[in-house]
């Protein structure tokens, strides 16, 4: 899989489980754990159904106190 900073995170959760139209809560909760465990972002105060893998990256870049590059 290549992965672009351009690429919606729903598509990446989509091509994680093919099998399912849309993903739910239960695919989606593992990234939402790591990322409030790792570096204190809440996916739920960031997301909507356009966030990219870039525009996530940059939310946790500035909850690190780094800037984005």
């Amino acid at each position: 899989m290549h992965l672009r900073p351009d690429d919606p995170v729903l598509n990446v959760v989509r091509a994680a489980k093919p099998t399912r139209w849309m993903p739910d809560a239960t695919d989606i909760e593992p990234l939402a754990r790591a990322l409030r465990e790792r570096y204190g972002v809440l996916l739920a105060d960031i997301w909507h159904d356009g966030l990219t893998l870039g525009g996530l990256f940059q939310r946790v870049q500035q909850a690190r106190g780094k800037p984005a590059i």
